[in-house]
């Protein structure tokens, strides 16, 4: 639903398949949701995928980052709200909160997208898609986009094919699925830490059978950085911090 008339909200309930071993809402279900959200709000405004895909278009996701202030437990009711702050470039800057009922903060996130051909899969400037759309210049973090830099010295720690389940409709990995990845991949006793914020940038897309290289180096105790490689080099980077 619009809220404010430039933001929208979507209701959710954390079910048990959106929650990890310790009952709470997972990492990958974060990035799941905030899809989900921000795919409803371009879908009310005519500017989603099946309205997108008729003319050859696509929303892909090129950077995010987020924070973890609480984690939501399972069965509890939560909202997502998200909202443009506009376009900069050939990007379409998106940010995103996570309340619980009584509208207590529990993570919040910024984002750029753009839009890509189809066929070529390259960029295209959506400044005239956007250009009736609302946008509100609220920030839900202090956090700047810029490029995200790789670390140094990363250790190959996992080598696979990407299965059939991980493509989604735009016909390349899902974003929520590199963060499966990611989490996976980290130890049993960092696994079982929070994670307090996430950032990511999506380089080159992953299709279906791809081998994925999985690399990581810890920088310091609680940050832990990973790089995920495929046939056209560097897919994802990704950092996260524990708690």
């Amino acid at each position: 639903m619009i809220v404010d008339n430039t933001k929208w909200e979507e209701v959710y309930k954390v079910h048990s398949f959106l929650t990890d071993r310790y009952c709470r809402l997972s990492v990958p279900a974060v990035s799941q949701l905030f899809q989900e959200t921000a795919e409803a709000h371009t879908n009310a405004y005519d500017m989603g995928y099946h309205s997108m895909i008729k003319s050859n278009k696509a929303w892909v996701l090129l950077r995010v980052y987020y924070e973890v202030i609480e984690y939501p437990t399972i069965y509890q009711t939560i909202s997502m709200r998200t909202w443009s702050r506009g376009v900069k470039g050939v990007t379409a800057l998106r940010d995103f909160e996570i309340i619980d009922c009584d509208g207590k903060l529990l993570v919040r996130g910024t984002s750029t997208w753009c839009v890509i051909d189809m066929e070529s899969r390259y960029p295209q400037r959506c400044d005239k898609i956007m250009e009736n759309f609302p946008t509100n210049a609220d920030t839900a973090t202090d956090k700047v986009l810029g490029k995200l830099l790789p670390a140094d010295d990363y250790q190959t720690i996992h080598s696979f094919s990407v299965p059939f389940m991980a493509i989604d409709k735009a016909q390349h990995v899902n974003n929520a699925m590199y963060m499966r990845w990611i989490m996976n991949s980290l130890s049993e006793t960092d696994a079982k830490r929070n994670v307090k914020c996430v950032d990511i940038s999506y380089i080159h897309e992953t299709k279906l059978a791809d081998i994925i290289d999985i690399q990581h180096i810890q920088a310091d105790d609680n940050t832990h950085c990973f790089r995920l490689n495929n046939s056209d080099g560097t897919a994802m980077l990704c950092n996260i911090v524990l708690e």
